[in-house]
């Protein structure tokens, strides 16, 4: 009898194992799959943050014109979830115009909302268009957004300066889709940037909720890319 629940035992273990290992394959795969379709926008928001943290004024001006020549066009699509959405004054807005005007002079940073609500007003998406939107998460808080989707799927964040994230997926539609695709990597400590891929049907309205998590202790401000 010992014998037998020893056996049990060990098999639901090595079941347990095999899920959990499967499962972060899964991930993996979803976090390193394809991004070609947006990785020119997550260049030039990196080479924007990087530059505004030095102070480089050529550096920016070149991070401005790769933003133009990637055809970024604000998220407006972006439902924000929160009951407050704090200030982004004296943080940096991820936007070709912000960076052209930072280059110039930092005195930018105290009209960073001015900044942010001209960008939401610049049109909808072309075909093809890379979407982006800066955003503001409170110091060891978390922020939610959702929005509709199809297709394949790309979702990148990146922080500004100093700025550590993480970020979880949750994927749902009217027939029952219920799936999360988070990024599992130094989730509790943050990285400065995250990515990641997924495809959801094409025949039908899908929801797509992205929360992303501050890992520092200051507020900072992000980048939603999508394609």
């Amino acid at each position: 009898m010992k014998r037998s629940i020893s056996f049990l035992f060990t098999l639901l273990v090595c079941i347990s194992t095999f899920n959990i290992s499967a499962q972060e394959a899964q991930e993996a795969q979803e976090v390193n799959d394809t991004t070609d379709i947006i990785q020119g926008a997550i260049d030039a928001c990196i080479a924007m943050r990087d530059a505004a943290a030095a102070g480089d004024s050529a550096a920016l001006t070149q991070s401005a014109r790769e933003l133009r020549e990637c055809d970024v066009v604000n998220f407006n699509s972006l439902r924000c979830q929160d009951d407050t959405i704090g200030s982004l004054n004296g943080h940096l807005v991820f936007d070709e115009a912000f960076a052209d005007s930072l280059a110039t002079s930092d005195d930018i940073y105290r009209h960073a909302d001015d900044m942010n609500r001209t960008a939401t007003h610049r049109g909808r998406a072309a075909s093809g268009a890379i979407l982006t939107r800066t955003c503001f998460v409170k110091a060891g808080k978390s922020t939610r957004y959702t929005f509709a989707s199809k297709g394949h799927q790309e979702l990148a964040v990146i922080a500004e300066s100093g700025g550590l994230v993480s970020m979880k997926v949750h994927c749902t539609n009217n027939a029952g889709l219920n799936v999360w695709h988070n990024d599992t990597r130094d989730f509790r400590t943050g990285r400065s940037q995250r990515k990641i891929a997924f495809d959801l049907p094409n025949n039908r309205r899908n929801t797509v909720e992205l929360e992303v998590f501050n890992c520092t202790n200051r507020d900072i401000s992000f980048v939603i890319i999508s394609n």
